[in-house]
């Protein structure tokens, strides 16, 4: 047997999950509006899960992405972070690489590294229009395309500076109405049934 064999299993499956929550916190600690972001997307991204025919391998990463998808914000400035107004179009530049900056974080991780195109990825839209890569459908890794739909509701529904949250079936309906655009339609329908019970 391969000694990479289970080596994100077993004990080393704690020193993980400790890492993330780590992490995590560190990333609440400089953005204001972050502060139960991460725990609320993995939510909703293990609820998907539950609704597509993924394996046991995919849903552990994806748990692991998708509690260090912002993690990258680590290394922007708090004042973007935390602007109440319209980012300009430098500072939405620089705002943009936090997947990338999240990847070189945690690369050093063996037991991670399999989630890590998943957060490289979480901002790349169905139709090729997103970021970094500009990929598209299927070539989207799937927890990335999981990852995008449950920040996107969990956006919707929470309460920021600039806005109200929305309800759930408002937020289900404009998730849905960017199906096949910026969503991939599977995962906005697991996401409908998850959540909605539709």
């Amino acid at each position: 047997m391969s000694s990479d064999a289970g080596r994100a299993k077993g004990p080393n499956e704690d020193v993980y999950q400790q890492t993330v929550h780590a992490l995590v916190a560190a990333t609440g600690e400089r953005d204001d509006h972050a502060q139960g972001h991460s725990e609320r997307v993995t939510a909703y991204c293990m609820a998907i899960a539950k609704h597509l025919d993924l394996d046991e391998d995919t849903v552990r990463n994806l748990r692991y992405a998708a509690g260090l998808h912002d993690v990258g914000k680590i290394g922007i400035s708090r004042n973007i972070l935390n602007k109440l107004g319209k980012l300009t179009d430098e500072e939405f530049e620089i705002m943009r690489m936090h997947s990338l900056i999240a990847v070189r974080i945690l690369e050093k991780v063996d037991g991670l590294k399999d989630a890590l195109p998943m957060i490289r990825h979480h901002h790349e839209r169905f139709d090729g229009g997103g970021y970094p890569d500009g990929l598209a459908g299927e070539a989207i890794p799937i927890g990335s395309r999981i990852i995008s739909v449950a920040e996107a509701y969990d956006i919707l529904t929470s309460d920021v500076p600039w806005r109200n949250a929305m309800g759930e079936h408002a937020a289900l309906a404009e998730i849905d109405r960017c199906g096949e655009t910026q969503f991939d339609p599977a995962v906005v329908k697991a996401l409908i049934t998850a959540v909605g019970g539709g």
